[in-house]
């Protein structure tokens, strides 16, 4: 039970300013641990010391008026009053969307006087697995999670969900959790119809081979750009046979990208007009070294998906065969996340997804 310190209880009857109701109310919001935590009528009497019919008065005031969210006998913050700590696991600080994103997090973040804790996921899903449980541990207020691996992400879930800890998940959906993110299938449709958009109008719709760069860890965020990216191919330039699409799995990296490029270009000597398709903008920058570094005679066109700096510059080079990316805007994700998040700590209720813009930028875009 919280009680008053003798000497401070002897100061307020002493100040003719003081206002006990108004100070047992601060100290009724008080007790509130976390804007997450709920409480009972009888858990706030026991913490606060405050009478139970007054408490009772006092809490019915401020649901009246929203500062608190009553379910039955539970009681919780509907207002974000203390200052939150969010944590925040991301994808890989080598990976340019990854760190893009943390960056419009953080200023966005420290403008609503909300403290970051970032962890690095490396690309590795067992670790991404031992960063949550240390979120869990400091008991952030809400977790962020950007990870590619779809078999590790029940098990994060589970661990923020037997935490009690609100989780989103970004670009890579995750089971059981609110996803904030482009529609994958949506993303891929843009980079088949532009690749099919530049056959059509380079070589009369006429194509020798499509390589899509996957990432099968990724699961169903690879299968859903996948599976976009041929349906815009095929609107475009209707049915495509199956052998000339080629399921690569570069990782989601550019130096396995490349290489796995490379090798495909060594064997596939009939293949003079090539669509290529990055499952991310990595992905996309290695096949690009892989083909200037091939002796094969063959013209290329090659979509990334993310719209790092590092694409933006190759697409803006007209020799380049890289002819755009589909930019997800990260540095807009920042405030759109506070946005989306800040409800769900009051206790509103929120949809399960929310999907952010995305555009194809291509050449004539960055003219």
């Amino acid at each position: 039970m919280k009680t008053t310190p003798p000497k401070e209880a002897n100061s307020r009857r002493s100040d003719k300013y003081w206002v006990p109701v108004v100070g047992k109310t601060l100290d009724l919001l008080d007790c509130f641990n976390s804007a997450t935590e709920s409480l009972t009528l009888e858990e706030i009497v026991r913490r606060t010391g405050i009478a139970h019919t007054t408490a009772f008065r006092i809490l019915h005031t401020l649901v009246v008026r929203e500062y608190l969210s009553q379910n039955g006998r539970q009681y919780r913050l509907r207002r974000v009053r203390k200052k939150l700590t969010f944590g925040f696991a991301n994808l890989s600080k080598h990976v340019s969307l990854a760190t893009e994103i943390q960056e419009s997090l953080e200023k966005a973040t420290s403008a609503a006087g909300i403290q970051l804790l970032v962890w690095d996921n490396d690309r590795d899903p067992a670790k991404a697995i031992v960063n949550a449980e240390e979120m869990a541990r400091q008991k952030v207020d809400l977790a962020i999670e950007f990870q590619l691996s779809e078999q590790s992400s029940p098990i994060i879930s589970d661990t923020f969900a037997r935490a009690g800890i609100p989780l989103l998940s970004v670009v890579n959906p995750h089971h059981g959790t609110v996803y904030f993110g482009v529609n994958n299938f949506r993303a891929g449709l843009s980079a088949g119809l532009a690749l099919a958009d530049h056959a059509i109008r380079m070589w009369k719709g006429k194509i020798d081979g499509v390589l899509l760069l996957e990432s099968p860890m990724a699961g169903r965020t690879d299968h859903s750009r996948t599976v976009g990216a041929l349906r815009g191919l095929e609107e475009r330039l209707g049915p495509l046979a199956n052998e000339i699409i080629h399921h690569i799995d570069g990782g989601g990296d550019m130096k396995i990208s490349r290489a796995a490029t490379a090798t495909f270009l060594r064997n596939a000597k009939r293949a003079k007009r090539l669509l290529i398709m990055g499952i991310n903008d990595e992905s996309a920058l290695g096949a690009l070294e892989a083909l200037s570094g091939s002796r094969a005679s063959m013209e290329a066109a090659v979509v990334g998906h993310g719209g790092s700096k590092e694409i933006m510059k190759t697409i803006a080079d007209r020799s380049s065969p890289c002819i755009g990316t589909v930019s997800f805007h990260a540095e807009r994700y920042g405030p759109a996340l506070l946005d989306f998040a800040l409800p769900i700590l009051q206790g509103k209720s929120a949809p399960t997804f929310h999907y952010v813009p995305h555009e194809f930028i291509g050449k004539t875009s960055l003219r």
